[in-house]
């Protein structure tokens, strides 16, 4: 017995259920429970198959009506119509129903989504299945007769259709294979995005310019395709810089590294990478390596690794090298052209910390300074770390923050200066310092601040007693106290850390 015999000996079983008024009653039901189950579900794909089924199925309901209000006296043509469409369109209606439920059953247990070419191919397949034996039996067609006596027509369709053919044989052969499905970041050729929608012509993906590109199924087949979102893995992101010579690799590898620590879309596990990658004419060129969660983040990653690697090469003294074959001496300065002279020598006057030093002592400090440019987002001290060195910010804003929480306590502008407590006394950070403004500041170190101490003897003393204010009037507002609080035994702790770390004799 041929298949197709077994598929009639099937439809003919049936046939009495399909005739009779249980059907109608089934059919209603079946609809009652598809607008139900439409109107609870959220899943977007699972409404749609959904509402296909249930426009099958009201087009049954009113061919099956229909069907009773035919006149007797109609012909036998027309009934015989209504017959085979009511037929039909319960049929296709419990077919929709049951692929939507059996996909919706697949997509509980697995988050990839269905591709739509997919649910069409399943659908129609089983529509031609369920059509045949309905039209043999009902219409007394002789489908195979039919198809045989048509081949010229087939071969012209065939031709004319070839290409749309080709589309939908490489969308089946995708979907097979499965190199990339619904949801993943992908790059063809020059187009990179997430798959939206596989159809049965091409392949839809939204760009990072939120731009809708229709890749043509059969040209996908042929092109090399990259998915960033395979198994849904960190995605690794390469990048190459090239620096100076004269700057240790190792240190080159040590400034990177600390820089992608700070950047929090960079995935710390698997760990971020940088190796000393090619000797060039006029570099050292370094390969990058860190990963993302999301190639989504890939892009913004990348501009924020930039940038801050530019603002810490800077500050480390690591230059970005023009090409060139000629080597020659550079004498240029850290500190130049970031902040004039007399504005750094109006900043110092104005800092009560330097109020007795001469004009010409004032210059001498202004020399020892060095300039250090900080980016938005960047720390420029930790709490809890060692503190040797001072800043005066120049330009910019910087936010104070402290606590497990890193709550903000106060802004510093341009002629604030912190860091002194640490440098002095030798004592932790007590608090940290982020820029929130691409920010200048000029930072002074131990050794300025003892050679200031050699000169005027009495300068020790004088800080102890400005710094130990300072913290008594601190701790005065925090504790709502009133600033009772006596500031001479902490000037004396304070001086005695002073004489303890820069060698100070008594006086």
């Amino acid at each position: 017995m041929t298949p197709e015999e077994r598929l009639g000996q099937s439809f003919q079983a049936l046939l009495p259920f399909l005739l009779s008024n249980v059907s109608l009653v089934v059919g209603l039901a079946l609809l009652l429970l598809l607008f139900a189950a439409r109107a609870a579900s959220a899943d977007r794909d699972f409404r749609r198959d959904l509402r296909g089924a249930f426009r099958f199925l009201s087009a049954f309901l009113i061919f099956r009506l229909g069907a009773w209000v035919v006149p007797a006296t109609a012909p036998d043509s027309l009934k015989k119509i209504v017959q085979v469409a009511w037929m039909l369109t319960f049929t296709f209606g419990v077919i929709r129903a049951g692929v939507a439920l059996t996909l919706q059953v697949i997509r509980l247990r697995s988050p990839v989504a269905t591709p739509k070419i997919l649910r069409d191919v399943i659908d129609f397949a089983l529509y031609g299945l369920a059509a045949v034996p309905i039209l043999q039996s009902q219409l007394n067609l002789d489908l195979g007769g039919l198809l045989a006596t048509s081949a010229v027509l087939s071969v012209v369709i065939g031709l004319a259709l070839q290409e749309t053919l080709g589309n939908l044989f490489a969308g089946l052969s995708l979907q097979l294979e499965r190199p990339y499905q619904v949801g993943d970041f992908i790059r063809i050729g020059e187009h990179t995005g997430r798959v939206v929608q596989i159809g049965w012509r091409g392949t839809r993906i939204i760009t990072f310019r939120r731009e809708s590109v229709t890749l043509p199924n059969s040209l996908v087949a042929k092109e090399v395709v990259r998915n960033f979102s395979f198994a849904y893995e960190p995605i690794g992101v390469d990048i190459y810089l090239r620096l100076s010579y004269d700057t240790p690799p190792n240190h080159v590898k040590a400034v990177v590294l600390d820089v992608m620590k700070e950047i929090p879309t960079i995935l710390q596990d698997p760990a971020p990478q940088c190796r000393t990658w090619a000797f060039d004419d006029s570099s050292i060129c370094y390969q990058i390596r860190y990963w993302v969660a999301d190639f989504a983040h890939a892009d913004n990653t990348m501009e924020a690794l930039y940038t801050r690697l530019w603002y810490r090469l800077r500050r480390e003294n690591i230059e970005i090298p023009y090409p060139q074959r000629v080597v020659h001496a550079r004498t240029e300065t850290l500190d130049k052209a970031e902040v004039s002279s007399d504005t750094v020598l109006d900043q110092l006057r104005a800092v009560d910390l330097f109020s007795m030093l001469s004009p010409d002592e004032l210059d001498q400090l202004r020399r020892e300074l060095v300039a250090r440019r900080f980016g938005l987002g960047e720390r420029i001290i930790e709490e809890g770390e060692e503190g040797r060195t001072f800043y005066l910010l120049a330009s910019g804003e910087v936010s104070v923050r402290t606590g497990k929480n890193q709550a903000e306590v106060t802004r510093l502008k341009r002629g604030s200066y912190f860091g002194e407590m640490s440098l002095l006394t030798g004592e932790p950070r007590a608090a940290t310092v982020v820029a929130v403004q691409d920010s200048v500041l000029l930072e002074l170190d131990r050794p300025a601040f003892a050679r200031m101490f050699v000169a005027h003897p009495g300068l020790a003393r004088q800080l102890s007693a400005l710094l130990a204010q300072r913290r008594t009037q601190l701790r005065a507002v925090a504790e709502a106290s009133g600033g009772s609080e006596d500031p001479a035994p902490e000037a004396g702790r304070i001086l005695g850390r002073l004489r303890q770390i820069f060698g100070l004799s008594q006086d």
